[in-house]
Formats: C-alpha cells, structure tokens, sequence
C-alpha cells in the first residue's frame, strides 16, 4: 500500500485483522503462514488485512485476501470400523459374501483398494479389491474344523491402500466366525424299546428309557436331544403315557385301570425339529402284562 503524505504521515504499517494466530504480516507486506495449515480441516481463508499510516490520528485502509489451501496426500484410508465381526453359517456356498469393507480417505483425489494382508486368510476368503466385498473361497464345515482341533473362527487383517498415494496403507482387523448348523437328526440307540408295567400303577411310574444321540458337536445347541410324545399319531396311548422332555424316560401319564394282556405298542419317529417323538397304537394281546415301546 501506498500513501503520498510526506514523513510519518506516508509511512504505512500493516495488520492482520481477522486470524492473526494463523498469518503474519511483515513490514513490506508480504504475508506467511504462523503454523501449518490443514486442508482437511479448512480449505479457505478470507484475511482482512488492515493497512494505517503513521500519523498521531492515523488512516486506515483495508483489504481482503483470499488464501486456497491446496491438498496434498497426507492421510492414510480409514476403516468404518477398526474391528469387524461377523458369523457365518457353516456349510455356506462358495461365493458367498460375508461382510462389505469400507474405507475413507481425507485427501480430496484418493483411489482406494481393499486387500487382505494376513496371508493365510487368502487361503479361505477373497476380498474384492475394488468393492471390499469379503467372500468365501471354500465351504466350511464346523463338525470337520472340530475333529480337527481348529478353532471355528479366524481371525486376520485387510488393508485400504490409496493407490498412488503415499502415505501408509490403512489397517482393520477382520474376525469370522463360522457357526454350527443343525446338520444331523437324531438317531435311537434301539429300534425297539420294551417295559414292563403294572395293570394298576399309579401316575409317574417310570416303565423304560429311551435314547438318542446326535452327531452335531457336542455341547452345542443343535447337539442337545428332546423327547416328546407325537399326540396326532398316539391320541389314545399319549393320553395314558408320556415321555420326559430331557432323561427320555417314559412314565404313565394317569394312574392306570387297564385289564391284563394289553400291549402298547409305540413306534419311533424322529422330528425334524431335533424332537425325538413316537406314535402309540394300543392292541389286545392274550397273555402278559407288558408295553413295548
């Protein structure tokens, strides 16, 4: 700036009204950064720059500078997530997508690829560079990751790198769990159960136990048997016995008034519900008091 008074009075000082903790001015005018500025925070500055003379009331003048941060590459991708955890049924078709990555980056012109770093992983999924869709490469099993003392989870890491960027890539990490499926129907240890009870025992008598086991890895829900009484097949003897849900014991259900030489007979039949059940048919027989269960 200019001023055409003689002495003190053309002498011109200048100011930075407006972020002096940001920008200085200096006595010729020419303006410096006060510390380093952050594109990503803000991309634009309007500084008002207040220029006076040296009188003892002096004049003043001012003028806007308009200052661009311009971007430079000085961020690495972010993950939505630092941890991403997801369950997967067993036995799930090769192909089939688990999990969607995503990944931002603050630099304005960033092109981002997603890739699995854990190498032993790339063994099991694949990971879309460009979508960071996660998919299985093979079908897993639970039963066959147990028998083989494998833990039925893994756990490994991915990265978003910033092609031609050149800043360090960045990192999550990606844990799937693989969850057991109800694969097996139980199966009974006997065909063919007998007891035998009284024509007038009272309610509760216990007259056999069944048994079933299931080939579902034990402990796990899928592996835990029921038992019930299948009422639309056994509507006459399911009214006089009944089956305890847990031990499988087969008890009278009333106490019982039955003549001599009747024999129940109950075939099995197992439920798709994991529900061990059996149907009751109640016939006349000559000699002995028994159930055939």
């Amino acid at each position: 700036a200019t001023d055409p008074d003689d002495g003190v009075n053309g002498q011109v000082y200048y100011r930075i009204v407006n972020y002096p903790d940001l920008f200085v001015i200096s006595a010729n005018g020419s303006i410096y950064t006060r510390r380093p500025l952050d594109r990503e925070l803000r991309n634009h500055y309007s500084i008002v720059v207040e220029a006076s003379d040296g009188a003892v009331d002096p004049r003043k003048t001012t003028l806007t500078v308009s200052v661009q941060v311009l971007d430079i590459d000085d961020n690495s991708p972010v993950f939505s997530q630092q941890d991403y955890v997801v369950n997967v049924p067993e036995n799930s078709p090769v192909g089939t997508v688990v999990l969607k990555l995503r990944a931002v980056d603050a630099d304005l012109f960033s092109n981002i690829t997603y890739r699995i770093k854990t190498e032993s992983a790339r063994q099991l999924f694949s990971l879309n560079h460009i979508t960071g869709e996660l998919a299985l490469l093979q079908t897993l099993d639970f039963e066959s990751l147990a028998a083989m003392g494998v833990e039925a989870s893994f756990t490994f890491q991915v990265e978003a790198v910033d092609q031609g960027g050149v800043m360090p890539p960045g990192q999550a990490t990606v844990t799937v769990h693989i969850t057991d499926m109800n694969d097996f129907s139980p199966i009974f240890s006997k065909d063919l159960y007998k007891g035998l009870v009284a024509p007038n025992a009272v309610k509760g008598t216990v007259i056999t136990t069944v048994f079933a086991e299931d080939q579902d890895p034990p402990g796990t829900p899928a592996s835990f048997v029921r038992y019930r009484v299948d009422m639309e097949k056994s509507l006459y003897s399911g009214n006089i016995f009944d089956v305890e849900t847990e031990t499988g014991r087969v008890i009278t259900k009333v106490n019982l008034s039955e003549e001599p030489s009747v024999t129940f007979k109950r075939e099995m039949q197992q439920s798709r519900e994991k529900k061990v059940s059996f149907h009751q048919m109640a016939e006349h027989k000559c000699c002995g008091v028994q159930t055939a269960i």
